[in-house]
């Protein structure tokens, strides 16, 4: 069978604070977080009201800009539609002439408002413990458009319907893991000769009550409240404490090399190597050993036909979580083994937060970049490891550096593992971030 190389020619992304990738990548460069106390959610009473939200003027914009044509867009496809059509536009593709071609979103459930929550309250029986849904859509003033924007596939819906893609349309729900998952999912479409041209990324929308509520009583959410929250995300360090909430949307635009080369296409950078696996061991947590975060890495290394050795970076997945870090420090120690400690790992997370499904696509987006620029991102946040997460070279401040090769790793509830190896492209052309 013949196997097509994979190229990124294109990419888009908005998030708390950013709206474009290089507004994101300078934001990182120099150590700005994007994490803030929402002031809605402290007025609630939230232990913890830290998130990465998405201004309520950004949102406004988004809704404005709209095409008149399409449908009303919801909350993740409003921040996908946005990131696509920056990825799409860099890539100066015409993507309506493309007939072998396919749209990967990875997205997850978009949750009930608080106000949606209190109205459905008022028709749950605490005698039958059940809730009265007819009486709810009687007198709540029921919206069935907002409930249908509510479905985790609406964003390729929406995607599909503006963009063409009527073939192959996919959504991966699998947790945090999405993102990452999406954009393996269409590189293998192309890598077998399915597809020329894929645009893949993730959207989510999690800066509100119920996940906050949710992942807190989880107690995988951070508890500490502070009037300093660009603090309290602490990756790999000894007083990690939990993750904070993100928000967010990334895409990237995938071609066979030959379709790139054909229609004279910049070359960002190349998707050498993909790993999905599932293991199973809890539903939120992973064997503290790391042999299964190492397996899913060693797949994607082995998959783009490298050795351990010729990795010079690691975007982790980096929670700020005690489990996960523990994890992955191990996996990491279990993969690379005396070069461990010598090579760059950059948590995104620490500015960022953890927007589930967007995490990996964003994660993308700025592996593309730090190949491009030939820069390291910084750690915010981390002085000094404990007994699991020593040893590793987690990187504390802009570096420059000599990057063929990134290992971006995504973990996600439930087991659903995945890596994705981005490589330099062969040769380097003049390349334009802005939209």
């Amino acid at each position: 069978m013949v196997s097509h190389e994979v190229v990124v020619t294109g990419i888009g992304v908005i998030c708390s604070q950013a709206t474009s990738p290089q507004q994101l990548f300078d934001r990182l460069k120099n150590k700005q977080s994007s994490i803030r106390n929402h002031p809605q959610y402290r007025a609630y009473g939230l232990p913890n009201p830290a998130c990465a939200y998405i201004d309520e003027d950004v949102w406004q914009q988004l809704r404005m800009r709209q095409r008149p044509s399409a449908y009303p867009l919801g909350p993740q496809a409003l921040l996908a539609a946005y990131a696509a059509e920056q990825a799409l536009a860099q890539s100066s593709i015409d993507i309506g002439t493309v007939d072998r071609k396919g749209v990967f979103v990875g997205s997850n459930k978009y949750t009930f408002t608080e106000q949606q929550l209190v109205a459905l309250g008022r028709h749950y029986d605490p005698v039958a413990d059940r809730v009265d849904l007819d009486g709810y859509r009687r007198h709540e003033c029921h919206d069935v458009a907002t409930h249908f924007h509510k479905r985790p596939e609406v964003a390729a819906l929406a995607l599909g319907v503006l963009y063409g893609f009527g073939d192959v349309v996919m959504t991966p729900g699998d947790a945090c893991a999405a993102g990452g998952i999406s954009i393996g999912t269409g590189y293998r479409h192309i890598v077998h000769g399915e597809l020329d041209v894929a645009l893949v990324g993730a959207t989510e929308v999690m800066s509100n009550y119920v996940p906050l509520v949710a992942f807190s009583a989880l107690g995988a959410m951070s508890q500490i409240a502070s009037d300093s929250p660009e603090t309290i995300s602490r990756p790999f360090d000894k007083d990690r404490s939990g993750f904070l909430m993100g928000e967010g949307s990334a895409f990237l635009v995938l071609e066979s090399l030959e379709h790139a080369q054909q229609r004279g296409a910049t070359i960002l950078a190349r998707i050498s190597g993909f790993a999905k696996q599932t293991e199973a061991w809890r539903i939120s947590a992973s064997p503290p050993d790391g042999s299964q975060y190492a397996r899913c890495i060693h797949a994607a290394i082995t998959d783009a036909g490298l050795a351990a050795d010729a990795i010079d970076h690691i975007n982790a997945h980096g929670t700020s979580t005690q489990q996960n870090d523990a994890c992955e420090s191990a996996a990491i120690k279990l993969v690379f083994g005396t070069r461990a400690g010598s090579i760059p790992v950059t948590s995104n997370k620490s500015a960022l937060g953890h927007s589930f499904a967007a995490s990996g696509a964003i994660e993308a987006v700025l592996s593309v970049m730090s190949l491009q620029q030939q820069v390291l991102l910084p750690t915010l946040n981390f002085t000094e490891g404990d007994d699991a997460t020593a040893g590793l070279d987690v990187v504390r401040d802009c570096r420059p550096a000599s990057i063929s090769h990134i290992v971006s790793s995504s973990f996600g509830f439930g087991g659903e593992n995945c890596a994705l190896v981005f490589s330099k492209p062969t040769e380097v052309l003049n390349f334009s971030y802005e939209s």
